[in-house]
Parts: C-alpha cells; structure tokens; sequence
C-alpha cells in the first residue's frame, strides 16, 4: 500500500484500539509501585478507546479530519500521565496531516517524528525509558527508512515503525533502575507498542477484534448518556451512589459542590439511572442523549453563579478529606485520585459551572497533573492556573496557603512554597510480591511509603506506620498530620499520635479522613 485512505486509516486505528483493549489488563501488571492505583493500561485504554469511538459514529472521507476528531476526543478523555502523554502524540500526528485526505508513507513519517516531539514538549520534565522514548526512537527508525527509500511501503514503514518500538521498550530497564530492579518494561510504553501492533496488524490484513469480555463492557456506549445535577437530602456518599448506579452504567464521572452532585454516566436504561439518582436527592437538571447519534455539545447548567475573583478545584476522595477541603473554602471537588484519575474532560465540565477570573486547580496526585494542564488547551479564554499538588497533605497545605485577598501571583508563590514545605507518607496494601530498593514485598503486607520510596513492607499496619513515621520526623519537623481511612480506627490513629509526641515531642494532629485503601496518610511539615 503507497496510500492510506480514510476508511483504511479509520480501521486500522480501531484495530490499535481493540489490541490495546484486549492488552491493557497485562499492560497494568507491569506498574512498578505494588500499590493500588489507576492503572497505566486502563488509563491508556480509556483515553484512545473513546477517541476512536467517537471517530468511528463519523462518516467522512477525510484523513487529516478524522484525525482532528481522534485528538480532540482523545485530549478531553485523557487520564494519567501516559494517556495523556499518548494523546499528545495524536495531536502531532493530527498536525502534521490535518490538511491531507489520504497519506503517503512520507507524510506518516512526519507525523509519527512530530507526535513524539509534540509529546516531548507537553512535559514539564521529561523522563527517557518511558512512552516518551519509546515513541521518539521509532518514530526516529521510521523516519530513516522513509528517507533512505522514499518508496517504501506503508506496511514496511509500520513493520520498521513496530520492530524498533518493541526494540526500544526492552530497553527501558537500562534507562530507568527501577524498572530493572522490578524486573519490567516500561508499561506506558508497552501501550503505545500495543497500539502500533494493531495498526500493522490491520495492514497485513488481520485487523485485532476486541475479545468477548472487552466487547461486553463497550454494549453501553450503544445506549444512552445522562447526565443530571442533584440537590442532596443528606451528606455526599460516594460509596452509596456508586453501588446504586455503577451495575446499571459505565463510563461514571461524579463531581460535588458543597450540597450538590453532578453526574454523568453511560447506560443502556436511564430510567432505571434516573429513578436510582431521585433516591439520592432533588433532580435540579437532567440531560439524556442517544450515544448513537452523539452529544457533541457537553452539559451546561442553567443558572450562573456570582462572578468571583477566584475559585479552587481540589482532587480527592474521602467523605472526611471533602469535608477538610470545604473547611478551607473549597468547595468545587472532583472524586478521583490514587484508583480513579479524572479524565481532562472531568475538569472542563466543572470549570464551565464557575464564574470566576482565576481558577485554581490541586490535583494532589501525580498521575492527574497532566490531565489537570490539558485544561488549558480546550479552554483558552480561562485563566486557569495548575498548582503541581501530588498529594492529599500538599493540597491542604497550599489551601492554607491561599488569600483570596492577594493577587494571584502572589497566591501561587506561596501556595507553592507550602507545597514544597511539606513531606507526605502514606501506608496502604501491596497488590502484588515484589522487590524495591531492596526490599522484599509480599502481596497483602502494609507498605509505609515516603514520596516515591517504599520505607518498610510488614504484616502488620501499625508497626508498618510506625516504621513510616520514623522515616518523615526529623529535627526539623513542627508539625505532623495523620489521617486516617476506612480501613483504621481513631483508637489506632490515636496510638500513633501518642507515638510521636512521645518519641519526637512534635505536635501531632488527627483527622478522620474516610478514604478507601490508604488506612493512613500522613503530612510533616
């Protein structure tokens, strides 16, 4: 094939999609940290999947087009780091072919070199033996060919395109030494390899199909989306709606401000969502759209809040940790965190219900900052300001921080100098038997975790805690903050305030924070 028309361009993505689907499971198992979290492959998954989903309902005969669409789908559906990341890489390909109705092989070429340097650009700090190095390597191989031999076939450039991106994920281990200690690849990596396997597949003529299990999670997207604003009854329960509505949808977005929730959800029967959400509280606004024909147009409120000089948007989950947030005058919360990474379209849609000059957003998670940034490009008339918060601690911390009297500089410095006052652990399960910086971890053990080191792995949790806690106090420390979980007790987190008055004669506070599979999260400033 010398040329790539739209309807072979369209299948050939939806078979990346579906071998990324059909992999993503395997693409989770080679995460690093033993932790439970939002999975790279899931993440990666999620966000290429509902691009080539909403290119698929699309008919046109235009390459550089579908294009558009796919990284315009893709950026508003983002989450992690690496979904992000690969979204980015399908912004420089839609760049470089935006004005092509068919490709050549020259023109893939540029696009693939331009994806990975667009990628490259989105990233504050980039990291080399991740999807970053490896789509630049084989983008850099396909490149080469194309120049060496303008003639070359589209098959050949994918075949080049795929033996050197495979050949470059078994080399993240040398670039990264935690990867080789643990034993695995690079897992971003592994899923763009898994998208590129799909398209070569496609061109030797045996596209990926999705397999029974995967096209049984995709049955919703053929029914309805809604989407509904509700005054609650009683204090927000995320466990409870969840298990009210998650076995009669998918695709669950849930967001609340103050005595409000805002859902939205994909369903094969709202109805049965509706009557579910009027268990909860008051129906203020309900949107219901047929997913085969599309809801290009994204829900907007009715009514339009008071204009204010700033509003802060926090990450977290945890009945407590919301309560702690709206304590310091936060009121506009997204669920999500370590297990569920919002989506950067879970931003857009909270931002649109603010009326403010200045927007603040603490993603208090690593994996979600780059989600949380991607804001800025679909909304570019917003001041939107990224405050890099990477946990619960640090987010309050630079709530503390903030003045809504100063300037907005002027809050950012000192948000960020709170930020980087504080050091945050955390204790929590191992998912897996593992080893990290020489130690040895069974699954089911408590894990202390210090930043991105494991501290200690031990049966049991409060020897584990106590262990973490050893590792933040130093003489330096004035301050610690302990919450605790679901899965803790305040007796226990009591001992451990007892702990460190009285080896360490620091103040020590405590706090219910609610939150699911973290017994304890701590603060030290």
């Amino acid at each position: 094939m010398n040329v790539l028309d739209c309807l072979h361009f369209k299948e050939m993505l939806v078979s990346g999609a579906n071998n990324l689907a059909n992999k993503h499971e395997e693409i989770n198992t080679l995460n690093v940290f033993p932790v439970p979290d939002g999975d790279t492959g899931t993440n990666m998954n999620m966000t290429f999947g509902s691009g080539v989903a909403e290119v698929s309902k699309v008919m046109n005969n235009h390459v550089g087009e579908t294009s558009k669409l796919l990284s315009k789908s893709m950026l508003m559906s983002a989450r992690g780091n690496s979904g992000v990341i690969l979204s980015q890489i399908f912004k420089g390909v839609y760049k470089s072919i935006a004005d092509k109705q068919s490709v050549t092989v020259t023109d893939l070429a540029d696009a693939f070199e331009n994806g990975a340097r667009i990628a490259y650009k989105a990233v504050m700090r980039p990291v080399e033996g991740t999807i970053l190095t490896v789509s630049r390597e084989a983008a850099d191989a396909g490149k080469k060919l194309v120049e060496a031999n303008p003639d070359v076939s589209i098959e050949e450039y994918f075949d080049t395109l795929l033996r050197e991106a495979r050949a470059s994920l078994s080399r993240t281990p040398d670039l990264l030494p935690v990867l080789k200690e643990v034993g695995v690849v690079d897992s971003g990596g592994a899923g763009f390899v898994a998208v590129i396997e799909g398209f070569y597949a496609y061109l030797r003529g045996k596209p990926v199909t999705v397999a029974a299990a995967s096209e049984k999670e995709e049955e919703p997207e053929l029914g309805y989306c809604v989407e509904a604003k509700i005054k609650l009854f009683r204090e927000f329960d995320q466990i409870r709606i969840d298990k009210a509505i998650s076995k009669i949808g998918t695709r669950m977005d849930i967001s609340n401000s103050a005595d409000e929730v805002k859902i939205h959800i994909h369903s094969m029967k709202p109805g049965e969502v509706i009557s579910a959400l009027q268990t909860f509280g008051d129906l203020l606004v309900v949107k219901v759209e047929n997913l085969a024909v599309g809801h290009e147009k994204k829900f907007e409120y009715e009514e339009m809040k008071p204009r204010e000089k700033y509003a802060i948007i926090t990450v977290c989950n945890g009945e407590g940790i919301v309560e702690m947030f709206k304590e310091l005058g936060v009121n506009n919360v997204i669920n999500g965190g370590q297990t569920m990474n919002p989506s950067t379209e879970s931003f857009v849609s909270m931002i649109k219900t603010i009326n403010a000059d200045n927007i603040i957003i603490l993603p208090n998670n690593s994996n979600i900052i780059l989600a949380a940034e991607q804001t800025r490009e679909v909304l570019t008339k917003q001041n939107i300001v990224v405050v890099a918060t990477k946990t619960v601690p640090e987010g309050i911390a630079a709530c503390i921080a903030f003045n809504p009297d100063a300037e907005l500089a002027e809050n950012i410095r000192n948000m960020q100098e709170a930020v980087a006052n504080v050091t945050t652990g955390s204790v929590t399960h191992a998912i897996k038997d593992t080893s990290f910086n020489g130690i040895r971890i069974k699954e089911g053990d408590y894990m202390g975790i210090k930043g991105k080191d494991i501290i200690s792995s031990l049966p049991d949790k409060m020897e584990t805690s106590k262990a973490l806690l050893d590792a933040l106090v130093n003489d330096d420390t004035s301050i610690v903050t302990i919450i605790y979980g679901s899965e803790a007790t305040e007796a226990e987190a009591e001992e451990l305030q007892k702990y460190v008055v009285g080896e360490y004669d620091v103040d020590c506070e405590i706090s219910n924070g609610k939150q699911d599979l973290y017994p304890f999260i701590v603060g030290v400033e």
